[in-house]
């Protein structure tokens, strides 16, 4: 039984030596081949090794995660905002070039975000003179017409004297990059428009136009009107209007660690939220105090607190979140 075993071991050796030649290996490739594994397919020629299996059925590396930056915070976007009035543009006098030019600009700026805007000429006469002004609106393309309706609005025009950088670049700036937050996350169940208003400084003329055009339902689900004047210069931030609406301002400025203060006597009759008040509408007037250069030629951006900017653009957005149902 012995010798029969040994024969038969050596057949049996033989046979798959000659199994193995036949197929064009050799009994030890056969015996020691990689187990199949990912990134390895089976039946590959073997002859260039490891290396010509792993370039054979590569194992597809994965494609890198595109990094995308953070948009700049709202306080440097307003300031690029503020010199393209203040030092490009310059001194915007209601009626003249200048003020149809920052119109279009500020126009351009609120489509790009996405927003229908109409630019609404309107004459006026005064003891300074007549002409034409225009007020630049934006609003959402499927604003929902049953919403709560705030106006968050801010006059762009200055007096001829200066560039009107703090009077009133800085609250036009501030109102154009809190619309380009609510298009990038919007507040639900609240209806926004934004307004640039055009003649503010001969008689508050573009909001008081403003008014006078609001249709009957928006005047039933008018909510809050703001407006965003010379925020920038000064050493504290002030509120004046509908008290509970000044409320919600001075208690925001606060938390953020300022001494807000309530003026809404002073300035009752110091912007465009005055037209919105006299026709019985709530109304704030978001503000800073104070500032020795407005309407001079030194009102230049190289004095506008960006800070300020940031602040009065996060209470702005907060009082549309709680004007929203």
């Amino acid at each position: 039984m012995l010798l029969l075993g040994l024969v038969m071991i050596v057949t049996s050796a033989c046979v798959r030596a000659a199994d193995s030649e036949r197929s064009g290996g050799s009994p030890v490739a056969d015996l020691t081949a990689a187990p199949t594994s990912v990134g390895v397919t089976p039946g590959v020629a073997s002859s260039g090794g490891f290396q010509e299996l792993l370039e054979a059925s590569p194992t597809p590396l994965p494609e890198p995660t595109e990094q995308v930056a953070p948009p700049p915070p709202l306080r440097d976007r307003a300031m690029r905002l503020v010199r393209s009035l203040a030092d490009k543009i310059g001194s915007r006098p209601a009626g003249t070039t200048a003020e149809r030019q920052a119109a279009g600009f500020l126009a351009e700026e609120l489509t790009a975000m996405g927003y229908a805007v109409d630019v609404k000429p309107f004459q006026y006469a005064v003891r300074a003179g007549s002409g034409t002004s225009q007020n630049v609106v934006a609003s959402d393309p499927e604003e929902e017409r049953s919403a709560p309706l705030v106006v968050v609005g801010a006059h762009y025009d200055s007096v001829p004297a200066g560039p009107g950088a703090n009077d009133n670049a800085s609250g036009t700036a501030t109102m154009v990059e809190v619309a380009r937050e609510l298009a990038w996350t919007p507040i639900p169940d609240v209806a926004v428009r934004f307004v640039a208003f055009g003649a503010e400084e001969i008689g508050l003329l573009g909001s008081k136009e403003y008014v006078r055009d609001l249709s009957d339902a928006d005047r039933r689900r008018f909510t809050l009107a703001m407006s965003i004047d010379m925020i920038s210069v000064g050493a504290q931030p002030a509120f004046g209007g509908s008290e509970a609406w000044v409320m919600e301002a001075t208690a925001h400025a606060g938390a953020e660690g300022y001494r807000p203060a309530n003026l809404s006597s002073y300035l009752r009759r110091m912007s465009d939220h005055a037209s919105f008040l006299d026709a019985g509408l709530p109304a704030i007037m978001l503000h800073w105090v104070d500032d020795p250069q407005y309407h001079t030629a030194f009102d230049v951006a190289e004095n506008v607190q960006s800070d300020s900017l940031e602040l009065m653009g996060d209470i702005a957005i907060e009082l549309v979140r709680l004007a929203a149902r």
